[in-house]
């Protein structure tokens, strides 16, 4: 075994022992992340329900590079050149070591920059001219609609050493993004930081809800027993917002808000955070399904918490910063935000901030769901791809191994604090990450997904109208779509 190996292992004990004794010093069970649901797993095996998924994989090995095509903004998934002492990093910096030791490759990471289209432009590239430079491109929202729909990827379903079903891949993912029989891009464990943590949430001030005369302890509860939702939500930010400098209008610069949130975030996010869904999967076939009931009855919650709540919706591209500072400033009661934002604005705040996710839209609904916004990236292997069993072999090899070693600790990555200090966030993060949605209609880019968010913009207190016309062009898109899918291999 290779000294970087036994070095990695090392300090992998390390963690797991420090995790073990800080959950058992505050009274926890301690249960290992590998039973815990796995989706993959036959019920009845004793076998399978103690061994981490990693273990079960036959290790064969290959002496061969596998390289991967990423942007700058999923660096951090893949490429870690030592240990720093960054719970992240050093993890991933095992799952490196580990993976390339266990299968004999060699990991080799090719930065394309900030450009989402320059991923896209080297998979044509790489389809038109028969090659196979590169096993895996990390892709985006634009790379499903533009190589996914014009048929430049492989079908991830026909790999046989993937297994899209396990928990390490996201379901809501392959469930709503899988297009007549045909899973063109994934995401899950294996992008825990530029996917995992694209996943939206809400904020709340602790200092602020204490000063406010609510309880911390309360609204926690309410949350763990599944009762935070919209109209909760709207009874916590009655009348906090406040001309605090009395000069007869809000500014962000002295006022304070029930809520901050950014417009091209916070209606998709409390949208679809409350059940909301365009196009849905019915027997393998995507389908406008929404009614305007539905969409109708949630739109009217957000707009008296938005409009008449009068938060501080940001609509003005420069002043994005300012949603954040008028939180950390301890001027906001709630935000809108994502796992990832949290550890980049959060991180200097002065007042302590609990994590919420976001609203139900009222108790029947069954599940906390988290929205994925456009910037998540997505794993996909271009069509030419000579050997997919190999490359989808190295991929669930990732992907188990983070699910194992990586997610487990994702709440010390989004805050850098540890679970025991504020074990109701740590609670709400691990059920944020396992509740994902996805929705075709946005990431095929129907129109009508983006009613609510203008509507909200433009301060409109009825939207039947727009759900009405939007429905038959929403239509009309995906019958195209569907028709072009239809000729792939």
């Amino acid at each position: 075994m290779n000294t970087k190996r036994i070095l990695s292992l090392l300090l992998a004990c390390c963690m797991a022992v420090s995790l073990l004794l800080t959950a058992v010093s505050c009274g926890e069970e301690v249960d290992d992340p590998a039973d815990s649901g796995n989706a993959g797993e036959s019920a009845g095996s004793t076998e399978a329900a103690t061994e981490a998924p990693y273990d079960r994989l036959d290790k064969e090995k290959y002496d061969r590079e596998f390289s991967i095509l990423i942007r700058d903004d999923c660096v951090d998934d893949f490429v870690v050149e030592d240990m720093k002492g960054d719970v992240l990093g050093d993890s991933l910096y095992e799952r490196n070591t580990v993976v390339a030791d266990d299968f004999g490759v060699e990991l080799v990471f090719n930065d394309q920059g900030n450009s989402y289209s320059s991923v896209n432009e080297a998979a044509k590239q790489q389809v038109n001219g028969g090659l196979d430079d590169y096993d895996v491109f990390i892709g985006h929202k634009y790379s499903y609609t533009d190589l996914a729909m014009n048929n430049y990827l492989y079908d991830l379903g026909k790999i046989a050493s993937v297994d899209l079903s396990g928990a390490w891949w996201d379901q809501g993912c392959y469930e709503n993004l899988t297009v007549g029989g045909h899973t063109y891009v994934m995401t899950g464990d294996i992008l825990p930081d530029s996917s995992m943590r694209i996943s939206s949430c809400m904020v709340f001030n602790k200092d602020l809800m204490t000063e406010l005369g609510k309880s911390v302890d309360v609204l926690n509860d309410t949350a763990r027993n599944g009762g935070f939702t919209l109209d909760v939500l709207n009874t916590y930010c009655k009348d906090v917002t406040l001309d605090l400098n009395g000069d007869s209008k809000f500014n962000y610069t002295d006022d304070r808000y029930c809520l901050t949130g950014w417009k091209m975030a916070a209606p998709y996010a409390m949208f679809y955070g409350a059940g909301g869904m365009f196009v849905t999967i019915e027997d393998g076939t995507p389908e406008v399904t929404y009614t305007d009931e539905k969409v109708t009855g949630i739109y009217e919650k957000l707009y008296s918490l938005i409009v008449d709540g009068n938060a501080y919706h940001v609509t003005n591209e420069t002043l994005y910063d300012t949603m954040f500072d008028v939180f950390t400033e301890g001027r906001a009661l709630f935000s809108t935000m994502t796992l990832r934002l949290i550890s980049q604005y959060l991180s200097e705040m002065e007042d302590a901030y609990g994590i919420l996710p976001e609203p139900k839209f009222d108790t029947y609904q069954e599940e906390y769901l988290s929205f994925v916004n456009g910037s998540t990236s997505l794993v996909m292997i271009a069509k030419t791809e000579e050997d997919p069993e190999f490359v989808g072999t190295i991929m669930e090899a990732m992907a188990t191994y983070n699910y194992s070693h990586v997610t487990p600790n994702m709440f010390q990555v989004v805050t850098k604090l540890q679970a025991a200090q504020d074990p109701a966030s740590a609670e709400m993060v691990d059920l944020i990450i396992r509740n994902r949605v996805f929705d075709l209609g946005y990431f095929a880019d129907l129109g009508v997904t983006n009613l609510v968010r203008d509507s909200l913009v433009a301060g409109r207190a009825e939207i039947a109208s727009g759900l009405q016309s939007g429905r038959k062009s929403a239509e009309r898109t995906l019958s195209k779509l569907l028709a072009n899918m239809e000729k792939f291999d």
